[in-house]
């Protein structure tokens, strides 16, 4: 077989997984037919006394199905159909006559898992790569071979549910934990743990890990299991759209067949799963799921990556950072002000760090190690041999200046200096360096152990050797890194910055904070406007907004209330309990001294509100194509979904507003343009795609010439 090795010794059938070309291994349609040949060869042998199934991939068991495949299939029928003939497949390994064993090595993800689960047992190794996971709802679908149905039968109801809806990934101990592994070991010790383990198998001498009391309880009874359901689903509606299909039908497909016959409920299953996988959703989801693939690979390797680095500042985004370079880098330095800040940098990465700890996937001495990464020095002495310095102070361009200067007479030639800026000039900040070659901008988003998206931003001097280390790095570190032309706040706060400014415009008008807030909550954003600007920092967003208005000029007016706020209230958000909102104890109430001085009787419709605050994003967005900021609608896309929590599920921005339709928002702009003024006017692009019957994905050749 290409893809499949067969070897039966001593009684001992091993089927090997090894995708001819590929790094890691995919249930591809032909994996597939080639796994049901051998299964149909083997079933009725009855020399054989067990099968083993495992990986000669590195750090690879099964990586999942083919996504391209399933990106592929565009009608229900067809999704159906592949999935039935799949389920058949796995099925004649689960009704083997002889004990079956997955040995797990590596990713074991998605179909991969439910292929694992189609064994009597799992063995995993301890190594660090070997991982967990049904990530499919990452996707915008479910596990649909047999993998709600299976799971409850082997980990419980509350487990699976845990592992199903939230796509999480665990490591082999938690696995071993909840029963979805049966014995852990090291890779080293498999020649004789693995043939131990197998014969315990034969011997029927390998018990089934007991759910706990409480699980028991609460799965045994149908009164405890609807609490259960309840409680899931109130969780789900806390963190998920409800325009986000996916964790919504697969809690009901687990509902309504958790107890119920297997080959009753895979049907059910199956169903589902081709109805969420033939939807735009689901194709937008995948869309996804390649961008990330596609940026986190572009860069060439380096002999010498970025292993040390010094972060100045030490604010919100500055301590982020520091946490960042400390979990993955051998040695971070940090220039403070004064050494007596020390302690509550230690104190605020700790506390990042505490949830590692909660999982149990971080030990105590680990977290010590990771924080003697970190040396302190309120000078820039002894700096020379640092491979990159970054800049996080605060966003104001003479003092950032200075400290590059400073910096600059430290440093080696060969290092880089990168500013996290979110919106000044590159080109301005650079314009006083002597080596601007490496000099760059790099952008993360607060909070930096949250947000995947980086944005590195060259200058017209900084050197591709500088951009493609840099990226290195930060794919190393767990960042996708995506490389934007420079302009005042780049892509992600040019276009955001004039959806909250518009936020505030209409809260002017007379609509309530809270009412705006639910709105464009409810369209699909992580959080309202209004409580992201708190969040985010009211004077980051004052700042922020002042550089963007005399950039652009009348085109991103100030909405007055922002000054009010900023200036005049004194507020900054959640960092100091008040902004737009009073926070206090996790709880939050809009604050009536911002809302004061307007009549809040206004009416809006909800359509008038996405209207104003989404399509002035779009218009920016087309601005940004139409300068050569970014090439790539696809681009905009991505950053806009990771950088800002748009939507992913409606494909991000402009997929969006191709979905809604170009000529649509067009109109749209002209009439808000006559009633508002030039922040509304329509761009030269849009135009032109409008009158050439074109969209974002159609008419690239309209703002690439």
């Amino acid at each position: 077989m290409a893809n499949l090795d067969l070897k039966i010794e001593n009684s001992i059938a091993t089927i090997t997984f090894d995708l001819q070309n590929e790094k890691v291994n995919k249930l591809s349609f032909k994996v597939l037919e080639e796994l049901e040949a051998l299964l149909d060869q083997i079933k009725n042998d009855s020399s054989i006394n067990a099968l083993v199934i495992q990986s000669n991939k590195p750090n690879i068991f099964v990586a999942g199905a083919d996504i391209k495949e399933i990106e592929a299939m565009k009608t229900e029928k067809e999704v159906y159909t592949q999935i039935i003939k799949g389920d058949e497949i796995f099925d004649k390994l689960a009704n083997l006559p002889y004990p079956t064993i997955a040995y797990i090595n590596g990713a074991c993800m998605g179909g991969g898992l439910e292929l694992a689960l189609c064994c009597d047992y799992r063995v995993a190794t301890t190594g660090a790569k070997t991982k967990l996971a049904f990530p499919e709802i990452k996707l915008g679908f479910f596990p649909g071979l047999g993998g709600t149905q299976r799971a409850p039968r082997v980990i419980g109801l509350i487990n699976s549910l845990d592992l199903i809806l939230t796509g999480k990934t665990i490591d082999s101990k938690k696995a071993l934990r909840i029963g979805l592994v049966n014995e852990i070991f090291d890779n080293g010790q498999k020649e004789f743990k693995l043939a131990t383990f197998i014969q315990k198998a034969i011997n029927g001498e390998i018990k089934k890990k007991k759910l706990s009391f409480m699980n028991s309880i609460l799965e045994k009874y149908s009164l405890t299991r609807e609490f259960v359901y309840y409680k899931t689903l109130k969780s789900i509606e806390k963190k998920v759209n409800r325009d986000f299909n996916a964790p919504y039908m697969a809690l009901e497909v687990i509902k309504q067949t958790f107890g119920k016959a297997y080959n009753e409920g895979i049907f059910v299953e199956a169903k589902a799963f081709s109805k969420l996988a033939a939807t735009k959703e689901s194709k937008y989801m995948i869309e996804l799921f390649f961008l990330f693939e596609k940026f986190n690979k572009s860069f060439k390797k380096t002999d010498k990556p970025i292993s040390d680095v010094v972060v100045v500042g030490n604010g919100v985004m500055g301590k982020g950072i520091i946490w960042l370079f400390s979990k993955f880098l051998s040695e971070v330095r940090i220039k403070l002000r004064k050494i007596e800040q020390a302690n509550s940098i230690l104190s605020f990465v700790a506390k990042l760090y505490s949830s590692s700890i909660k999982r149990r996937s971080m030990t105590k001495n680990q977290l010590e190690f990771k924080l003697n990464k970190l040396s302190y020095t309120d000078n820039y002495d002894g700096m020379n041999n640092t491979e990159l310095a970054i800049e996080a102070i605060i966003e104001d361009e003479e003092a950032k200046k200075d400290t590059f200067a400073e910096l600059e007479k430290v440093l080696g030639k060969d290092s880089i200096i990168a500013s996290n800026t979110s919106s000044i000039s590159i080109e301005k900040l650079s314009s006083e360096l002597k080596n601007k070659k490496n000099f760059v901008g790099v952008h993360f988003f607060n909070p930096v152990n949250m947000m995947p998206l980086v944005e590195i931003i060259p200058s017209s001097h900084t050197s591709k050797k500088t951009i493609n280390r840099v990226t290195e790095l930060l794919v190393s570190c767990g960042k996708t890194p995506i490389v934007v032309g420079d302009c005042a706040g780049f892509i992600v706060n040019r276009i955001l910055l004039p959806y909250l400014n518009e936020a505030a415009f209409i809260l002017e008008e007379g609509l309530s904070v809270s009412k705006i807030d639910k709105v464009l909550k409810d369209f699909g954003m992580p959080m309202g406007p209004f409580i992201l600007a708190d969040t985010v920092g009211i004077d980051i967003g004052y700042k922020v907004t002042k550089i963007l208005n005399e950039a652009y000029g009348d085109r991103m007016p100030m909405a007055p209330i922002l000054d009010r706020v900023y200036n005049d209230l004194k507020l900054l958000g959640a960092k100091n309990k008040k902004g737009f909102y009073i926070h206090k104890n996790r709880k939050t109430k809009v604050n009536e001294e911002v809302t004061k001085p307007y009549n809040l009787n206004r009416q809006f419709s909800d359509e008038q509100i996405i209207q104003r605050c989404i399509y002035i994003m779009i218009n920016e967005a087309s601005r940004c194509l139409e300068e050569g900021i970014v090439k790539s609608a696809d681009v905009i896309n991505f950053a806009m979904i990771t950088g800002s929590g748009f939507p992913p599920y409606k494909g991000g921005l402009l997929n969006y507003a191709n979905d809604v339709g170009l000529e649509n928002i067009l109109n749209t702009l002209k009439d808000l343009d006559n009633r508002y003024g030039k922040r509304f006017k329509p761009s030269n692009l849009l135009i032109k795609l409008v009158e050439n019957k074109k969209n974002f994905k159609t008419g690239e050749e309209l703002w690439i010439s």
